[in-house]
């Protein structure tokens, strides 16, 4: 198969689209033939070699976390998939910038049938943090006030969908130009980070999701009642000042499940969540994406900020 392979640490230069060994699926594992994948900045800092304590990997590697596909081969092991099943999925090892990937089918799920295989590809990260964050990390409640910054971006897209339908109000901070966007999503309350300072006008809160981090992190402990959730996916959050605010602090890290995927994949099918797919690209012009990604505004702030998606005809 064809894959793209990161040869040295650095960044988008160090990219090469070359053949590599197809991957043999163990017992409890399927083998996918990938039609789409997304990309992320995980991968970029992967391949900066910043992150080598955290998340390690060998080189040569093959980034790639969200993608699409078809399942080709079943381990004897497994249950619930057959060969020809439409799948989206996430590994976060990386291995989906590439022809096919063979994984645990505990972390995938049939594909929503109403999306393309590119619109699939780029859902598992960026709906599966939101919802982790919310339901997992932050046990909305309906009736509950939820204050989510960086609401007009990937995952805070989602995050507004999410809440809203479980019955919260929804407070977001975000630029001037994505009200409408982020009010269509289902925000009840929009603050435009540029003008307002959201401590000036927020009345405390029962959760705060941050996609944000540096102060805006930190000016955020304070806005929430004691008892309520504080949940981080952009760095490590303080115990200290959790403990003053009588709170609960959490640095979210993504753990793909089929169960979030599946149940995601249902509120798509019913029309209930709304999917943006940003710019698309060749999977052999992955450098450009990854340049693409990195000229995107470092707060997720934009109506387009969409992710962005690779397409893989020329893989298999």
């Amino acid at each position: 198969m064809k894959a793209i392979v990161l040869t040295n640490f650095g960044a988008a230069e160090n990219l090469a689209f070359r053949e590599v060994t197809t991957p043999t699926p163990a017992a409890d594992e399927v083998l996918i033939r990938l039609q789409a994948s997304a990309v992320n900045k995980l991968d970029l800092l992967k391949a900066s070699g910043a992150m080598q304590a955290v998340f390690p990997i060998a080189l040569p590697w093959i980034p790639g976390i969200d993608f699409a596909g078809v399942i080709e081969a079943v381990g004897p092991k497994v249950q619930g998939f057959s060969i020809g099943d439409e799948v989206y999925g996430a590994s976060l090892p990386g291995g989906a910038n590439a022809g096919y990937i063979a994984i645990s089918p505990q972390v995938i799920a049939l594909k929503p049938r109403s999306l393309t295989f590119v619109e699939a590809a780029s859902v598992p990260v960026a709906a599966q943090t939101a919802w982790q964050v919310l339901v997992n990390d932050a046990h909305l409640k309906s009736g509950q006030t939820v204050l989510i910054h960086g609401g007009a971006g990937a995952v805070g897209a989602y995050a507004v969908q999410f809440a809203h339908q479980a019955g919260a109000k929804v407070i977001v901070t975000a630029a001037s130009a994505d009200k409408d966007y982020v009010s269509g999503l289902g925000a009840d309350e929009f603050i435009d980070y540029h003008t307002t300072s959201f401590e000036s006008v927020v009345d405390p809160v029962d959760v705060v999701i941050d996609l944000v981090g540096g102060d805006v992190l930190q000016r955020s402990y304070s806005l929430i009642k004691a008892g309520g959730y504080l949940v981080s996916t952009t760095q490590p959050v303080s115990a200290d000042l959790a403990a003053k605010f009588s709170i609960q602090a959490t640095f979210a890290q993504l753990q793909p499940s089929q169960q979030s995927l599946t149940r995601i994949a249902t509120l798509i099918e019913e029309g209930k969540l709304s999917v943006n797919v940003g710019e698309v690209f060749p999977l052999a012009k992955t450098a450009d994406a990854w340049n693409a990604l990195l000229a995107k505004p470092n707060k997720p702030d934009h109506k387009k900020n969409g992710r962005i998606v690779l397409e893989h005809p020329e893989t298999h």
